[in-house]
């Protein structure tokens, strides 16, 4: 297998499509996104990175070769440098919680299970879509907006689509074409497997921070 990212990302074009056009995408790319609906976005990303960075660290210790473990330590330092600066201009002390949404919930304990009790090729699987999925959604707001100098949501925008983090998600997805290239015919069925349901994930984490998602009970 070649690659395998490009036939596993083909399988979830319909869920990058429901992406891009859902109501908080359109209102980020437009400016007219909820100040509040974003705040609570921001809050909520804030606990997910904390725990998807530990994950980040699972996976590379898991990693056959050096360079590889290198590569998700540094991944998950470099969220820790980014994303606070990111939070400290967009979370404003109202909109910090210590609560996980349920949708949040559920994905980092996804994430958490995957990694801790599967094999490499299906953990850096799983971890992937964060990665490609956010670079994607910021190359095509940047494409497609037309107010880059007055949106206030630009510096976010600028930072997923930048040629950094184009350069860190290339190399993620080298790593997880590498581990296919070997994995047997049971993991490469997970490896598409949890791929595509993380690639869900990330629709339901965008979708409960416009829903402002809380406990029902």
């Amino acid at each position: 297998m070649k690659n395998w990212y490009e036939q596993s990302r083909a399988k979830t074009e319909n869920l990058f499509q429901d992406i891009v056009n859902h109501d908080f995408v359109k209102e980020l790319m437009s400016a007219t996104l909820d100040e509040d609906t974003f705040g609570f976005y921001v809050n909520q990303d804030s606990l997910y990175l904390s725990e998807y960075k530990k994950a980040l660290v699972g996976v590379g210790t898991k990693c056959h070769k050096p360079k590889d473990t290198q590569f998700f330590y540094e991944a998950a330092t470099g969220i820790i440098q980014v994303e606070d600066a990111l939070h400290k201009e967009f979370l404003q002390k109202k909109y910090i919680s210590a609560e996980p949404s349920p949708t949040c919930e559920l994905y980092n304990s996804y994430l958490a299970r995957i990694v801790s009790n599967e094999s490499i090729e299906v953990g850096v699987a799983a971890v992937l879509p964060c990665f490609t999925i956010y670079k994607e959604v910021g190359d095509y707001i940047l494409a497609n907006q037309s107010n880059k100098d007055s949106n206030p949501y630009q510096a976010w925008i600028d930072t997923y689509a930048s040629e950094e983090f184009a350069l860190i998600v290339e190399e993620a997805i080298s790593i997880v074409n590498t581990y296919a290239l070997t994995a047997s015919p049971e993991n490469l069925k997970m490896m598409e497997e949890v791929f595509i349901k993380t690639s869900k994930l990330e629709w339901m984490f965008w979708d409960s921070a416009y829903k402002q998602e809380a406990w029902k009970i």
